[in-house]
């Protein structure tokens, strides 16, 4: 009984620390998203006054500092939601391999995925389905309808990515690449809700099984 308390325990701290690390990342996208925001031009009042540059130019000190400020917020950004992405996929597939692994008979302690230059690499053969080791769990319908969106933003993600290639055909409007990229734009949220999901259901299976045990 003392092995199965560790492996319980250590299995849904392991699943639930991704769900963590990506809520934390999706605060500091948002969080990024603001400060973007205060720095849009169209909203900010103008600053007179400018700074010679001596036998130069002149430079105006209030626009500089927002342009810089635009310039690294957008960095930051873009890098949160690289990083809010790639963690809520790995809480979607962590969350779901648990769930298939113990349906499976297994007993694992942590949630194990690949990692490649920092960051987690979610197996290539997609999320699985679990309503059979779910059997008759009241949230199986929702989770099979998160998984569906899931799907659908990881190949629009991967439609987006080839079309980077070609941005000239982005840029003239073509309404592949840009329906790729609307679609992948919630990848993240997607995977996150799904990850939520899968936990939720990771827990109805390890309390069942405890039950069934005694």
């Amino acid at each position: 009984m003392a092995n199965t308390t560790v492996w319980f325990h250590s299995l849904t701290e392991s699943v639930a620390s991704l769900g963590a690390a990506a809520r934390e990342l999706a605060a500091a996208r948002q969080m990024a998203r603001v400060a973007s925001w205060h720095t849009d031009p169209m909203r900010l009042l103008p600053v007179e006054g400018s700074v010679g540059v001596p036998g130069r130019y002149y430079v105006s000190p209030h626009d500089h500092a927002v342009s810089q400020l635009r310039d690294l917020y957008s960095g930051l950004e873009s890098s949160t939601t690289e990083l809010y992405e790639n963690t809520a996929l790995a809480y979607a597939y962590g969350a779901a391999q648990a769930v298939a692994a113990i349906h499976e008979g297994a007993r694992p302690t942590h949630v194990e995925l690949h990692r490649r230059d920092d960051r987690f690499v979610p197996p290539l053969t997609g999320i699985p389905d679990l309503r059979e080791a779910l059997g008759a769990w009241d949230g199986i319908e929702e989770l099979a309808l998160l998984r569906d969106r899931l799907t659908t933003r990881e190949r629009a993600a991967v439609t987006a990515r080839e079309y980077a290639f070609f941005a000239d055909l982005v840029d003239h409007g073509c309404a592949e690449a840009l329906n790729a990229h609307d679609i992948a734009d919630g990848l993240g949220d997607s995977a996150y809700a799904y990850g939520a999901a899968a936990e939720r259901a990771l827990h109805h299976l390890l309390i069942s099984a405890r039950t069934s045990a005694k």
